[in-house]
């Protein structure tokens, strides 16, 4: 009797220890939405231009959105492709910021109907070790810089939470006008004249 009682209390521990965590849909102006863990709470001090921002200072963990329009950049004659904007963009403010960062190799996936391209960044921040998942996805209107991070040492606790929060970015339908405009080359352009 003993050791049945035993085992099941080692069976309830170890069952109480695994952590679950609840997901639940924000919507963010209107333009996208994103699954997010239930441990995250709004905040407004990340980044000036992210248009989400949640975090959970107790537990060190952290998640951003940042969104660039096509048709903005388009207006500073900015014309990038995911590759281009991965490389100029996103990945460069890792490179100046943390020290001794590296930068894995960007995986490629698609993320409901979006190119993406996923990228895990570890090193030093503020003297503490940290691991950051991004996942920059380009959709027709914008595109996404979506960034998670922790402490290194949390990585494999928090990893499943954030492939999932990543996984679940979706873009809303948006303004026909938002599209960005074909550029038109000059040379092709034929002009008939009639008199």
């Amino acid at each position: 009797m003993k050791k049945s009682l035993l085992f099941f209390s080692i069976i309830l521990i170890f069952s109480a220890c695994k952590r679950e965590t609840n997901f639940a849909e924000v919507n963010i102006n209107q333009r996208y939405t994103v699954l997010l863990p239930d441990y995250l709470k709004p905040c407004a001090d990340l980044h000036e231009n992210a248009s989400l921002q949640y975090q959970n200072a107790d537990i060190d963990i952290y998640a951003m959105v940042i969104e660039e329009k096509k048709t903005t950049m388009e207006n500073y004659d900015l014309d990038y492709d995911l590759e281009l904007y991965y490389n100029s963009i996103a990945s460069q403010a890792f490179v100046d910021n943390i020290k001794n960062g590296k930068i894995s190799p960007p995986g490629r996936q698609e993320i409901n109907g979006n190119k993406a391209l996923v990228s895990e960044i570890t090193g030093n921040f503020d003297g503490r070790d940290v691991y950051y998942r991004m996942g920059i996805i380009e959709t027709p209107y914008s595109f996404y810089q979506v960034l998670m991070w922790t402490q290194a040492a949390k990585k494999d606790e928090y990893l499943p939470d954030m492939v999932k929060m990543l996984e679940s970015f979706k873009e809303l339908p948006h303004p026909q006008e938002e599209l960005p405009q074909p550029k038109i080359n000059p040379d092709s352009v034929k002009i008939e004249l009639a008199y």
